[in-house]
Parts: C-alpha cells; sequence; structure tokens
C-alpha cells in the first residue's frame, strides 16, 4: 500500500495517463495517434455505465434480486463498475503495451492496475464505502469471482466488453482510419443478463438483433490488429524500446517504479542517450528518436504458422551469415487474440456467450454466426527486417540482394 497521502496523491496516480500514450510509437505511421490512457479510461467509463443503464431499464428486478444475494445495493454496484472501468489502466507503464515486455514473467498491466487501486484503498473506501475496493479490484482481475459479480464483470471485461469497444472506436479516429468501426449502440442496446448456469449469478448475453454489431466487432479487432496494432512500422519500434530497457538495465523492483514515470520522462531519457554514443541503449534511442527503422525483407500471412516460423527462421539465420554488413531482427511476438469464443466441434475452451435467437432459443454465438465460427482466434504475423548498419555512405538503403536471396530461401523451404 502507498503511504497515506491523500486526495491529491490519489489524483496524480490517475492523471498521470494524460501522458502516457494509448498506442506508443504508432504515431510514427499515424500522426494523429497522439491520444492517451487518460482519455481512453473516460471513454470505458461512459461506455460501462451506458451497457449497464440499458441492462437496468430491462432487467432491473434480475439484477436486484441477483446483487442482493451479496447484500449489494444496485448504485452501489454500479459505481464500482464506473470506478472499475475508470481505473482500469491505471497500472499501464509509459509506451504503453510497448513497454509490457520488461514485467516480470508472468504479470501484465493488470497486475498493476490492482496494486495501485489496493494502494489507494483508503482513499477509494471512504470517498465511496468500505468494501469498495475489494469490489473494483474484482471487476479487474483475471481470478474467479463472486458469482454475482460476473455479469459487470463481462462488461468491462468480457469478450464483447466496452473496453475493447472504446479502444477500437477511439484508435480508429485518432488514426484517420475506419477500420475499427461498428455500431456499438446497436451493441449496447442488444445485451441481455441470463442465468449463469453452474457458475450462478448473471452472465452477459446478446440478442439475434446484435449479432451483425457483434460481428463488426470481430472484424474490427482483427483489421486493426492487422493496419494498426501491429503495423509493421509501429512492431520495430516496439522492440527497439524493449532493447534500450535491457541495455539500460531498467527494472520493476516495485510498484512506484511503474507509477512515477511517463512518455515524457522516458523520451527525455532517450534523447540524452541519443545524443551520446557512450550511453546505454544509445543505438536504440538513436533509431526511435530519429525515426531510422529497420525495414521488413520477409513477412508472414496473419496466421502464422509452425512452418512459418520455421521459414522465418531460416531466412533471418541464413541473412545473418551472409550480409555482415546489415543487422537483422527477427519479430515472432506480433501476436493477438482476436476472440475467445468457444467453437463446439473444435474446443471446449473460452467464453460461452449466448446469443437469444427470434425463435427465442438460446444458442452458442458461434453457432449462429458462421462469420466469427470461421474467424481464427488467433492474430500471429512473423517478420524478419534488415538494416544496413556498416557502410562507410550508408543511405538507410538495405542491399537489393536481400530480398532476392529471401525469394530464394523461401522457395528453398517450401
Amino acid at each position: 500500500m502507498f503511504p497515506k497521502r491523500g486526495y491529491q496523491w490519489s489524483l496524480k496516480v490517475f492523471q498521470r495517463l494524460r501522458h502516457v500514450k494509448q498506442l506508443a510509437f504508432t504515431y510514427y505511421v499515424y500522426p494523429g495517434a497522439l491520444h492517451s490512457r487518460f482519455e481512453h479510461s473516460l471513454g470505458v467509463m461512459e461506455l460501462a455505465t451506458q451497457a449497464v443503464t440499458y441492462l437496468l431499464k430491462k432487467y432491473k428486478s434480475e439484477i436486484q434480486s441477483n446483487l442482493k444475494k451479496i447484500d449489494l445495493p444496485v448504485q452501489r454496484a454500479v459505481d464500482c463498475l464506473r470506478l472499475a472501468a475508470l481505473l482500469h489502466d491505471v497500472g499501464h507503464l509509459r509506451f504503453s503495451h510497448g513497454a509490457e515486455t520488461m514485467l516480470p514473467k508472468g504479470k501484465k498491466h493488470d497486475d498493476y492496475s490492482i496494486a495501485v487501486i489496493d494502494g489507494l484503498r483508503d482513499d477509494i473506501d471512504s470517498w465511496y464505502f468500505k468494501g469498495a475496493t475489494d469490489l473494483v479490484i474484482q471487476l479487474i482481475q483475471k481470478d474467479p469471482i463472486i458469482p454475482e459479480l460476473n455479469f459487470l464483470k463481462d462488461i468491462l471485461s468480457g469478450q464483447i466488453d466496452v473496453d475493447r469497444m472504446d479502444y477500437l472506436l477511439r484508435d480508429s479516429l485518432h488514426c484517420g482510419v475506419r477500420y475499427g468501426t461498428f455500431d456499438h449502440h446497436r451493441l449496447l442496446e442488444t445485451l441481455l443478463v441470463i442465468p449463469g448456469g453452474e457458475t450462478g449469478g448473471l452472465r452477459l448475453g446478446l440478442d439475434s438483433g446484435g449479432i451483425q454489431s457483434l460481428e463488426a466487432l470481430i472484424l474490427a479487432r482483427y483489421y486493426m490488429y492487422t493496419q494498426v496494432l501491429y503495423h509493421r512500422t509501429r512492431r520495430i519500434y516496439d522492440i527497439y524500446l524493449l532493447k534500450f530497457f535491457e541495455e539500460r538495465g531498467y527494472k520493476l523492483e516495485n510498484l512506484l517504479d511503474a507509477i512515477n514515470m511517463d512518455d515524457m520522462d522516458l523520451t527525455m531519457v532517450m534523447r540524452s542517450a541519443a545524443k551520446d554514443k557512450c550511453s546505454a541503449g544509445h543505438t536504440w534511442a538513436y533509431y526511435i528518436i530519429n525515426r531510422e527503422h529497420h525495414s521488413v525483407v520477409y513477412e508472414t500471412g496473419a496466421f502464422a504458422g509452425v512452418r512459418n516460423r520455421m521459414t522465418a527462421e531460416k531466412i533471418y539465420e541464413t541473412l545473418l551469415k551472409e550480409f555482415q554488413d546489415h543487422s537483422f531482427i527477427i519479430d515472432k511476438n506480433a501476436r493477438g487474440t482476436i476472440h475467445k469464443f468457444v467453437i463446439p466441434e473444435e474446443d471446449e475452451m473460452g467464453d460461452f456467450f449466448y446469443v437469444r435467437t427470434k425463435q427465442g432459443n438460446w444458442k452458442l454465438i458461434t453457432e449462429v454466426s458462421k462469420i466469427i465460427h470461421d474467424m481464427p482466434k488467433v492474430f500471429h504475423v512473423i517478420r524478419v527486417y534488415a538494416k544496413r548498419v556498416y557502410a562507410k555512405n550508408e543511405d538507410g538503403q538495405i542491399d537489393g540482394k536481400i530480398k532476392e536471396r529471401v525469394v530464394e530461401l523461401e522457395g528453398e523451404v517450401f
């Protein structure tokens, strides 16, 4: 827990998000992508409020009965949902997901958000009610929670949660693309609550009138992965950032290391390192600050498999040996989950998300939507990057023979 510092300290912890970019170095590709985690957090809170408001209009008695089992008034539950939505990203590191690779193994920014919220326990419980902090944490954490809170958790971190709704719409807007757009109003209006089955409580479901909107959300997620979130140029700067951290020996020894630095602080450190050739991490800082990055010479499709990985590795290893006046980087970690809906004939792992059909029956979303059924669950692309670094008269262009060699190597593998 933080030392007790009161209201101003608590505000400062959240206000830091004004200076943490939502999309890290994506603005190097899409200049408008300068929005922050702060505005995203406000947006998630607003959408969470809209979602629970729609549900209360249709299912107030069911929700009241459900929450009464844990002696939780509806308004208190709504307050906790709004606060969880507002603070869900409060533990994000500088440059958001770009810096997450420096976290200890098995840790994610969610763990730091929970730790920050727990550190603000005295303030939160005094502003709301005793026990509010624990409820907020339950809505954010990934571990099993009180069943009666399941439908609220689904709103914030389910397969059609308001977190991804906001970032898809917001990222699309600021990047100036249309890949992330879908009818979120329709999606919110068609949300249902259904009995939670063996787990108890209530879960979110969907009316059949919202299927097309949900399909559009899933497609938007896929398109944003391919065109924005894992764009080839964005990814190479994430890699530079990781290498900069490694050479600087940056480690998160405690929670305050995560929340005492924002993008502006780190940028100043990198500017200094970029100017000093003797500074640890100089090369990577120089590439970032001066926007001098590697170029892609090999790239798999959007759903890379084992054979694609073997091809990429062979190309990378061969180029390292044959073109020693170049620097090569292989990126095997451009991976994201498109959805986790259960597909009965393929697996029983994931989210059993139900849709109420026009006939009044309940079916899994993957049984009524062929688009979602056929959409692969995981996006994964593997790339090999190259950069000329040792030539006396460096012009930034890679040797044209490299791409010719890549074509030869790709043919040999296949």
